[in-house]
């Protein structure tokens, strides 16, 4: 039978064979594009899932899009364009779910009334944690409070290759990473790094967000999607997270 990683995979190698991408540069970082690829496709799963389907409509087309534009440029060697995109992705993300997370405590409390939103992410961060704290103990989902703070360290390093100056230079080749600092603030090992854990950002507020349907989940299938992104530890601790009586 197949698996959800078996068709991932799939997919990994159906795209690689479609498009103008840069071949060379997507085989000497396979590793590292396959893990931005599995967070592109867990969260489209979840997105599309009967029972979590509801929870994004079409208020989460513009994130989608944003993460699936910024996916298509690293692919095409555009690194600093790909990085600004993702950051464009993890601020409407950040404020979608807040969005989200105020109209499931309307539910709660009619008569709760909410800041306006605008577009300074550090306000946001503090309006979200302020908007949940009365209603999602903090005890159970440190993790989820923690990701709310994540979020702003790893948009203020976007910022700062954003405020950089650049030489927008694909990558045509391997050889152009002696040049990738100069157009990114970043040596590869570090750029890779930021782009996962941006995507690792959106997709763990995300999760939390749809707390109330995935404690419904099968366990062994929730485990085997989680696993698309998470090592055996952090699958497991997110799992005792949603799944708490």
């Amino acid at each position: 039978m197949k698996t959800i990683e078996d068709t991932c995979n799939d997919e990994f190698k159906l795209l690689l064979t479609t498009g103008s991408f840069n071949k060379e540069f997507i085989e000497t970082n396979n590793t590292e594009i396959k893990k931005i690829f599995n967070y592109i496709f867990l969260i489209n799963v979840i997105k599309n899932r009967v029972e979590t389907r509801k929870y994004f409509a079409e208020n989460f087309n513009m994130t989608f899009s944003l993460m699936l534009e910024s996916s298509y440029a690293l692919y095409t060697g555009q690194c600093r364009a790909a990085l600004l995109l993702l950051r464009s992705a993890q601020e409407t993300n950040f404020k979608f779910v807040l969005e989200r997370e105020r109209e499931m405590i309307l539910k709660i409390d009619p008569l709760k009334s909410f800041e306006r939103l605008d577009y300074r992410f550090n306000d946001t961060k503090r309006k979200f944690l302020n908007d949940v704290i009365e209603f999602i103990p903090k005890q159970e989902y440190g993790e989820y409070y923690y990701t709310v703070e994540r979020n702003l360290t790893y948009y203020k390093k976007l910022c700062g290759v954003a405020h950089s100056e650049s030489s927008s230079i694909p990558v045509l080749n391997v050889n152009y990473y002696s040049n990738l600092y100069n157009d990114t603030l970043l040596s590869k090992d570090d750029y890779f790094k930021l782009f996962t854990e941006v995507l690792n950002a959106i997709f763990s507020l995300l999760f939390f967000m749809l707390r109330d349907s995935l404690r419904h989940w099968d366990s062994f299938e929730l485990l085997e999607l989680l696993h698309l992104v998470f090592g055996r530890k952090k699958s497991k601790r997110y799992m005792e997270i949603i799944k708490r009586k």
